[in-house]
């Protein structure tokens, strides 16, 4: 089975630039698409600008030819790449924030860490600030869950909020410096 991979750069400068061009790629690709069918991942490119890239990763999927003519036909905006220090980061699962991946929907409510290592492509969930975390921990995913690929798994930072466990990452961020 081959792979088409390739990258997707709209100059998304934050977050949620990013989440929006994930959006747009959904838009594009995902009519009619299993959830399990692609992973998209966001990486960081420092250069010439520091942006966030959108790598699409397609086991069996379309062509990379055919899967290029329609994201350039689709989303005029954006540079569509098959060499990227970002598709090798995505291949290799050393870098990037998973925006859609197989088992997503199952575990985006409140769960557990066992089942999200059982019902996604999430291999550990991990506690920030030394947390040690248990199967049975509740977790609360609700809506938004970006674990990272490191060394080769894929991992969801968790940390305690007041509610409970929450994910690293939350959708609306607060720049740094904000109140000042």
């Amino acid at each position: 089975m081959t792979t088409a991979r390739l990258a997707v750069d709209a100059d998304a400068r934050d977050l949620a630039a990013a989440e929006h061009l994930v959006h747009r790629l959904d838009e594009v690709l995902g009519a009619g698409q299993p959830e399990d069918a692609y992973v998209i991942s966001t990486h960081v490119v420092r250069e010439p600008t520091a942006r966030f890239v959108a790598v699409l990763d397609w086991p069996g999927g379309p062509a990379v030819e055919e899967l290029t003519a329609l994201l350039a036909d689709r989303l005029s905006h954006a540079y569509v790449s098959h060499d990227s220090p970002a598709i090798e980061e995505a291949a290799d699962r050393t870098a990037g924030r998973l925006a859609r991946y197989p088992g997503r929907t199952r575990i985006e409510t409140v769960t557990t860490v066992a089942a999200v290592e059982a019902d996604s492509v999430v291999d550990d969930v991990e506690g920030l600030a030394g947390i040690e975390l248990e199967p049975g921990d509740t977790l609360d995913l609700t809506g938004f869950a970006r674990p990272v690929w490191r060394a080769g798994r894929c991992v969801l930072l968790v940390q305690r909020s007041a509610t409970g466990l929450v994910p690293f990452e939350v959708r609306n961020q607060i720049r740094c410096c904000s109140d000042h």
